[in-house]
């Protein structure tokens, strides 16, 4: 992680920094390695549980009049740095350097990584913040007056720089409700937006797009073969240049396409690790009466296959409820925490992830049969959706084509998100319209993929799976949300996709050398075992939590919920028979929790 606070006006030298570098309880293998150049203080962390040096953070030329900061990684420096006779000299920030002191900011797309990027130049008083194409590592800034902050801790920003002011509502409203993922708890604090920098000097601000997926052109003379071939080059090679031996590396393993794959390539290329973890989030000893199917079955299977030891999660919810006090992380995420945690103690440093598949590689319905329609492939079209039964064709178009184009949404959504706002006051309830289009509204395929990344899900969860796992000690890598795959499936044409095969075609050919066939052709998506155990653990959370209303009703800054209808539904859950059916309650309560926690704490001096 990387911050610092620059001065921007030529007249004076920067003291002091203008927010502390703080570290709490959970932070114990830490180490703030502080920089001061010129008009900018700052600097960066390591962590003793990681393989990095000064060298992956740092680069200072007063010769060359450049600074570098970088959190992250870049991949494909080879390619970067073909004939440069110091290239096994070179560390990734003088690589930065050197590139951005030959291109310019422009550099910043030929780049392929991970990254949030700080470079400074002295004698210019000038200074650029960069973030990668599609926002995996966080970096947040503010600027007041001639002074520039940033940081790639983000909340730590916002409570430095709050000056006592309570957390931004629709920051918090979030929790129970579509609204913009791109806003802080800080109205004066932004982040970077994926596949932008920024530039700073004197009183301007300049903020410049360098990646501009929306202008990928398609590949009309694709074949399928070819397509095929491509993507299992593109997706063997986004997984290798994502190999560092001097991680101890693992993975995360569901019953599904996207993780499995992940995981057995990374297994693949640590082969000589003598153990390699995959961790999932099913329950280790849980067995509830009536589930469709056991999902670590599936877990087993692609582990035996791959050779990879399983751990299931063993996160109670004693675990959440300590989450939730010192606020670690959102209560969505408990299970992710837990899953670092045993990382950790088992030396494991580095976890592959399969997250964004569904968004762009493993592309299963959406905008599929509204590109047909447009472009008259009315042959394929009715291949993928036969007239008969004619109730389900109905269905099916209604679902895919006419409600996401006309912007309408489904009963059973309506109802779920009337659930997740049941304790807001009224004038609260409502989401956030673009928010509400970006997720569900879309007339293509190609806009679909666009509106994932502008919907920011995406690099939310990057942004707080990094944060939280760094602080114990452990890096995640994300093959699926290379640049190059998503370019490349934003060119291949729609009919390539349904003549490949049924649903989700790509992983499943993917898959072929690499899952058991029992999970290969699994077409599930849920974890009926883990989601009747998030049910346990919200519903055994919450009863620890029903004493502590009327301290909730007391934080003025939680003032939008309706503490009069929770009372209510407590009352009344008391003198049910039905002590199981009140899962929006449980829900509301645990979230409710998480929301008064971070107020509390981010009011703390």
């Amino acid at each position: 992680m990387i911050s610092g606070t620059l001065l921007l006006s030529s007249d004076n030298q920067i003291s002091t920094p203008a927010f502390p570098f703080r570290q709490d309880s959970s932070d114990s293998g830490l180490i703030f390695k502080p920089v001061r150049v010129s008009r900018f203080i700052g600097g960066y962390f390591l962590h003793s549980a990681l393989p990095y040096t000064d060298d992956d953070f740092y680069f200072f030329s007063r010769e060359d009049d450049i600074l570098v900061l970088l959190s992250g990684s870049v991949y494909n420096t080879g390619e970067l740095l073909s004939g440069h006779d110091k290239e096994a000299q070179l560390s990734l920030p003088c690589m930065i350097a050197s590139l951005f002191l030959a291109e310019g900011p422009a550099f910043a797309g030929r780049l392929n990584g991970d990254f949030a990027i700080f470079i400074y130049r002295p004698g210019k008083n000038k200074a650029y913040l960069f973030r990668d194409h599609l926002g995996i590592r966080p970096m947040a800034w503010a600027r007041a007056g001639e002074t520039l902050y940033f940081s790639s801790d983000i909340n730590a920003l916002c409570k430095s720089l709050a000056g006592g002011r309570p957390a931004e509502e629709n920051y918090l409203l979030g929790y129970f409700k579509y609204t913009d993922r791109r806003i802080t708890p800080n109205r004066n604090v932004y982040k970077l937006h994926p596949g932008h920098c920024i530039s700073f000097s004197g009183k301007e601000t300049k903020i410049m797009q360098y990646w501009h997926p929306g202008m990928t052109r398609m590949n009309t003379g694709l074949t399928v073969d070819q397509m095929f071939s491509s993507l299992n080059s593109l997706f063997d090679d986004a997984v290798k240049i994502r190999c560092d031996r001097r991680f101890v590396a693992g993975a995360h393993v569901s019953g599904g396409l996207d993780s499995g794959i992940v995981a057995a390539l990374a297994r693949r290329y640590y082969k000589d690790q003598e153990r390699f973890c995959g961790f999932s989030w099913s329950p280790k000893d849980y067995f509830p009466d009536e589930v469709k199917y056991d999902e670590r079955n599936l877990v087993r299977s692609t582990c035996t296959t791959a050779g990879i030891e399983p751990f299931f999660s063993e996160v109670t919810a004693g675990d959440l409820l300590g989450d939730l006090a010192s606020h670690t992380g959102s209560p969505w995420i408990f299970y992710e925490n837990g899953t670092v945690k045993k990382a950790a103690s088992y030396g494991v440093n580095l976890i592959f992830s399969g997250w964004g598949g569904d968004e762009f590689i493993s592309t299963g319905d959406r905008g599929i049969e509204q590109d047909l329609l447009r472009k008259f492939r009315f042959g394929l079209f009715f291949r993928r959706n036969p007239l008969r039964p004619f109730r389900k064709f109905v269905r099916n178009q209604l679902r895919f084509v006419i409600m996401p184009a006309l912007g309408i949404l489904d009963r059973s959504t309506v109802s779920s998100f009337r659930d997740d706002a049941r304790y807001l006051k009224k004038r609260y309830k409502r989401s956030d319209a673009k928010a509400l289009s970006d997720f569900y509204f879309h007339r293509s395929r190609r806009q679909m993929h666009l509106k994932m990344l502008d919907f920011y899900h995406i690099q939310k969860r990057c942004e707080e799976w990094m944060i939280n796992g760094y602080r114990r000690g452990v890096e995640y890598r994300y093959p699926l949300l290379d640049r190059r795959i998503v370019e490349f499936l934003m060119a291949v044409p729609t009919e390539l996709l349904v003549k490949a095969g049924d649903y989700r075609p790509l992983l499943r050919e993917m898959g072929r050398s690499l899952l058991p066939e029992d999970v290969r052709m699994n077409y599930g998506k849920n974890d009926p075992v883990s989601r009747s155990y998030t049910e346990k653990i919200y519903r055994d959370t919450a009863m620890r939590l029903t004493d502590e209303v009327a301290e909730w009703r007391s934080n003025p800054d939680i003032s939008f919920f309706d503490f009069d209808l929770l009372s209510e539904d407590i009352q009344l859950f008391r003198e049910s028979d039905d002590q199981n059916d009140a899962g929006v309650l449980f829900k509301g309560m645990v979230y409710i929790k998480a929301v008064h926690e971070f107020t509390r704490r981010y009011r703390e001096n």
